[in-house]
């Protein structure tokens, strides 16, 4: 595959598509709503369970998607054989993998953690920039050509605190990150679509990284995040992640063909190019 930026870009144009679907496959024992159907558990295990899950999920959502993101929360468990599997499903599939752990360690544990997403097949990575490695981080990941989608502005309620309210150097801190994400070379930044996200808040994350990178957005579906807020001051390069409705509806295929018709219509009522 190409360079994951250069990819993203490329199908977003091409296949006419800013959908990510994250992909947590959440087990019966975990809780009540929004799990995997229990046919999956006969005759499996929990880990086979799981990806089998999502390897159906990648035949019905493909055509309407451009990447998958898997929570790393949702997989603990599998094997180098299982997330194997998966992205090679995904890149058969013509889609992009990102491994969603939010690194952020000291230089060892990253290029451990790196050694095995390479091994993996996983073609970006979710990193938390607060352990100050981030510049190191993109450094290692770009040598193995894995893409860095960098945590921007959460959608949680507390982010408006830790990541607007809180200021490194006088400056919010969301936007000391997007600076970084610009002079360390990173693929994009990760801004969650919540209450207290603004439309400004995003337009200033665009300003600063440029044009090009990635800006990856959750908070869109079951957080009932308004897309508008996204396509409107995002930018061409975006990706929109909806998870637990689409992966948990009745028909995945629908519904994710739903949401990117959704998308577009945005889009082409906004006329973004």
């Amino acid at each position: 595959m190409k360079i994951f930026k250069e990819f993203i870009a490329e199908n977003i144009k091409e296949k006419k598509s800013m959908l990510c679907v994250g992909l947590d496959p959440a087990l019966p024992a975990q809780r009540e709503k929004n799990v995997i159907s229990t046919k999956y558990l006969i005759n499996a295990n929990e880990n086979e369970a799981r990806l089998k899950f999502c390897l159906d999920l990648i035949d019905e959502i493909s055509e309407f998607c451009i990447a998958i993101k898997v929570n790393e929360q949702y997989v603990k468990g599998f094997s180098s054989i299982h997330h194997q599997a998966l992205t090679s499903k995904a890149y058969k599939a013509g889609l992009a993998s990102i491994y969603d752990l939010k690194l952020g360690d000291i230089e060892d544990t990253v290029e451990a953690a790196l050694f095995y997403i390479k091994n993996w097949g996983y073609n970006a990575i979710t990193v938390n920039p607060f352990p100050g490695n981030l510049k190191y981080i993109i450094k290692k990941a770009e040598s193995s050509n894995i893409g860095v989608l960098t945590l921007t502005l959460m959608s949680n309620p507390e982010s408006k605190k830790y990541f607007k309210q809180s200021k490194i150097e006088g400056k919010p801190v969301y936007l000391k990150i997007a600076e970084e994400v610009k002079a360390f070379n990173g693929d994009g930044c990760i801004v969650g679509v919540g209450k207290y996200t603004t439309g400004k808040d995003i337009k200033k994350v665009r300003e600063i990284i440029g044009e090009e990178k990635i800006i990856l957005f959750p908070g869109i579906g079951m957080q009932k995040g308004d897309p508008k807020k996204a396509i409107k001051n995002g930018g061409k390069n975006i990706l929109i992640n909806v998870g637990r409705t689409i992966i948990y509806s009745e028909n995945p295929r629908k519904k994710a063909e739903e949401y990117n018709e959704m998308f577009n219509k945005i889009k082409n009522q906004l006329k973004i190019l």
